[in-house]
């Protein structure tokens, strides 16, 4: 009773100041913070607390929720290494595996802790998203190049900064972020990272490199840039240690087909990883058949894999031809590093196996639309690679969805238009031919379909028809290279266009096929040898005869529709053309102190009806008809006498026969000793006796260089050995000669003289002119400098 007395009266007089006792503060909530490198959480709880019997009960009465689990655990459980300790009303948690991510918890439950008054908690304190903290500096996730590996970014996994000292300013920070890095392309072998190159934080988690003058950071599979240690830091003041980052990405190192032509097996030099975030892989991958058109994308029956360093595709359709390629769109791929190139990835050319049989064909490839031609601007025709059919359910609603353009008005087609399908060609036919000046039909998706149903799913467009443009027309036709080379040049509107071939399939051209000769004058015509050479460059169809064409002129055909403009809005006509010749080729050197002799293969059909040589003079700009006396014939050979030609004026020779188109050629009028420049030889004694000059070619502007003959000539004292000639036409550089004598490393006695001459033969009264003259090196180097640009500039 006494007792019951007593605890009434301290509730009751326990304020000095005569007012009421407050209750006692439960034991509610807490909060946590989280130390030593993330080992120890520290909890501190709304009032003072301690454990109701001891810390072993206590422990057995706390769990511990980690990030990215969906409960708690019993601390115990969680590591057999948890330890639990209470200070001053403060539970100190230590943990056996550092916390991590920042959605940790911890449960105390209820019951198990009590404040100064002795009361226990009743309910459960829970401390939620308890955040672990960055301890370590930033980590670097791969690198992203571009241009060919001319830039690499590095990119890291959280916001970083250049650790410069505090007052750097940005030219200070990026000299400080270079002076810390440094490059190896063989993963042995560092060099500082070029003083000229770009190094800057670009974005919040990137550093951005990158070299000048069309330099590599990245060459080959084992580029590794280092940072050293203390060069970045975190927001929490985490600092680098020295950094070792291979950032060479995926390279493409084989291709294989199945023996059935449906499975393609890329391989690269390392495992590779699908990096599409989350986007579609099939949809970054294309194949290209070679004949320039835009790449086919895979189908939805196509399927990709992945297996450790290969990448394989399996197409419904089987694969054709001999000039495959697979280009996979950049950052597609990655390495284990996270490691991507920016760039597309383009395989080697590879060919269909042949002989492999496909027991089940499928055509998986929608018409592709080639070209459109409008010539009576009422029948618009337009060609696919294979045969067309309509799409739509009947011609009125293909129709209707047909978008016709005039001088930059829009109209949809005329109610009396019509649409016929034949083979490969749809024509719309306008009732009447169509008025204006021009015109550009666009189809709207769906329109056209193939026999196998696979449908058009891009816009099919036209280009511009103008109606005052004329088809492609033959502008010149000539021979060179001695008549076996023949070029016919195309015009539209007195304008050279580049021509595109037309008859390509497959990769492969069949203009070969559309062309034949006549030797008679057309009266009959025969296909060209199977080792003719016909390709089509720039504005000219070019014809390289195996047998040089010896006639004074030869009549061509040519189908129509061959060739087209680059736009192919317009395509050739069929040509028969009459063509001369003007054969032979000549070369040679103007020559003002002597008689200049000019060499050609001889053709005594031309040479014996040579009629006239005449000189242009650009000087004066005038013509002269030379006399009989000025110049000669002979097999093989033109002869003008010394004095037509004066030194360091330009000239344009003119040599005209009977049947054949004029001959010409043009240069500059030269001492024949000045027309080259050399320097005495360096001789070596090293493998025998080894030769070299330096020369400079003064002519090399003039059109009608050819041949000369570089000697040298090996002495022993004055006693000539040996003999080493060529004949070859020489530009400027460095030519040398070798002599395989045994005692080349004792016998100093050895020296090599050297020329540049006309011609040479056996006989030594026939060595031609000497045209070079001995300088010092610097002399040449003049020389070069005053009569050349340097032309190796970048872009």
């Amino acid at each position: 009773m006494m007792a019951i007395v007593l605890a009434v009266m301290t509730v009751i007089t326990v304020s000095p100041t005569g007012s009421y006792a407050t209750m006692p503060t439960a034991i509610t909530s807490a909060s946590a913070v989280v130390s030593n490198n993330n080992t120890t959480v520290t909890v501190t709880f709304n009032t003072y607390a301690t454990p109701t019997t001891d810390l072993v009960d206590l422990k057995s009465k706390i769990q511990i929720g980690r990030s990215g689990a969906n409960s708690f655990v019993d601390l115990s459980a969680d590591n057999a290494n948890n330890n639990i300790n209470m200070v001053d009303g403060t539970l100190f948690i230590t943990l056996g595996t550092a916390l991590t991510g920042t959605t940790n918890a911890i449960n105390v439950k209820t019951g198990s802790l009590m404040n100064r008054d002795g009361i226990a908690s009743n309910t459960d304190v829970v401390v939620s998203n308890i955040s672990a903290r960055d301890i370590t500096a930033p980590v670097f996730i791969g690198s992203t190049s571009g241009n060919q590996g001319r830039n690499v970014d590095l990119n890291f996994d959280e916001d970083l900064f250049i650790n410069a000292p505090d007052d750097s300013n940005n030219d200070q920070i990026q000299t400080f972020l270079k002076s810390n890095l440094s490059v190896s392309t063989d993963g042995v072998n560092f060099s500082p990272f070029l003083e000229t190159g770009i190094a800057r934080k670009n974005n919040s988690r990137v550093i951005h490199l990158e070299y000048p003058n069309n330099i590599k950071i990245i060459l080959g599979a084992n580029t590794i840039v280092k940072i050293a240690s203390g060069t970045i830091r975190d927001a929490e003041g985490n600092i680098n240690q020295e950094m070792k980052l291979p950032v060479s990405p995926p390279v493409i190192q084989s291709t294989e087909v199945s023996s059935d032509n449906h499975k393609v097996t890329i391989t690269f030099d390392k495992d590779i990883y699908e990096n599409t975030n989350g986007s579609n892989l099939k949809n970054r991958i294309y194949l290209y058949k070679g004949d320039g058109s835009n790449g086919k994308g895979l189908v939805a029956t196509d399927t990709v894999s992945i297996t450790s360093n290969k990448l394989i595709i399996d197409f419904t359709e089987a694969l054709t031809g001999a000039s495959n390629q697979i280009s996979i769109g950049g950052n597609t791929l990655r390495d284990s590093y996270g490691n991507t190139q920016g760039d597309d990835r383009l395989t080697a050319v590879f060919q269909e196996n042949a002989g492999g049989v496909d027991p089940n064909p499928k055509d998986t490839t929608m018409p592709k639309f080639l070209y459109a031609t409008f010539p009576n601007f009422q029948d618009l025709t337009l060609v696919f690679d294979e045969d067309v059919f309509n799409a739509k359910n009947d011609i009125p609603g293909f129709l209707q969805n047909v978008q016709w353009y005039e001088n930059g008005w829009l109209f949809t087609l005329p109610t009396n238009t019509t649409v016929t399908f034949s083979g490969h060609k749809a024509v719309i036919h306008f009732a009447v031919p169509l008025t204006g000046s021009q015109f550009y039909f666009s189809f709207y998706p769906g329109h056209f379909k193939d026999a196998s149903g696979n449908i058009l799913t891009g816009y099919t467009e036209t280009n511009w028809f103008y109606t005052d443009t004329p088809n492609l027309a033959l502008r010149e036709s000539y021979f060179s290279q001695e008549g076996r080379w023949l070029s016919l040049a195309f015009k539209q509107n007195n304008v050279d266009i580049n021509l595109v071939d037309q008859t390509i399939v497959g990769g492969i051209s069949q203009l070969h096929g559309k062309i034949a000769v006549s030797l008679d004058n057309g009266l009959t015509y025969t296909a060209l040898n199977p080792l003719d050479i016909v390709s089509v460059q720039g504005n000219k169809i070019n014809i390289f005869f195996h047998n040089a064409i010896k006639q004074g002129s030869i009549k061509v055909k040519v189908e129509a529709e061959v060739v087209s403009n680059p736009y192919d809005t317009y395509r050739n006509e069929a040509l028969d053309e009459l063509i001369a010749s003007r054969t032979p080729e000549i070369t040679g050197y103007l020559l003002s102190n002597t008689a200049s002799e000019f060499v050609f293969a001889d053709n005594d059909a031309w040479r014996t009806k040579v009629r006239a040589v005449n000189v242009f003079d650009e000087k004066v700009g005038r013509y002269r008809e030379l006399t009989s006396s000025e110049y000669s014939l002979s097999a093989g050979k033109l002869t003008i006498t010394k004095g037509v030609f004066q030194e360091g004026q330009s000239y344009q020779v003119y040599i005209d026969a009977d049947g054949y188109s004029t001959q010409y050629f043009w240069g500059f009028a030269y001492k024949s000793s000045e027309i080259f420049y050399m320097t005495a030889p360096a001789v070596t004694a090293e493998n025998g006796i080894t030769a070299k000059i330096n020369l400079v070619n003064n002519a090399n502007k003039s059109s009608s260089n050819g041949n000369q003959t570089v000697i040298f000539e090996l002495f022993n004292g004055s006693s000539p050995v040996s003999i080493v000639a060529s004949n070859l036409k020489i530009g400027t550089g460095t030519y040398s000669a070798n002599f395989n004598v045994a005692d080349a490393g004792t016998n100093t006695n050895y020296t090599v003289k050297a020329f540049v001459v006309s011609q040479y033969s056996n006989s030594s009264t026939n060595i031609g002119l000497n045209l070079a003259t001995v300088k010092t090196q610097f002399e040449l180097d003049q020389a070069l400098l005053n009569g050349n640009n340097n032309n190796n500039e970048e872009d």
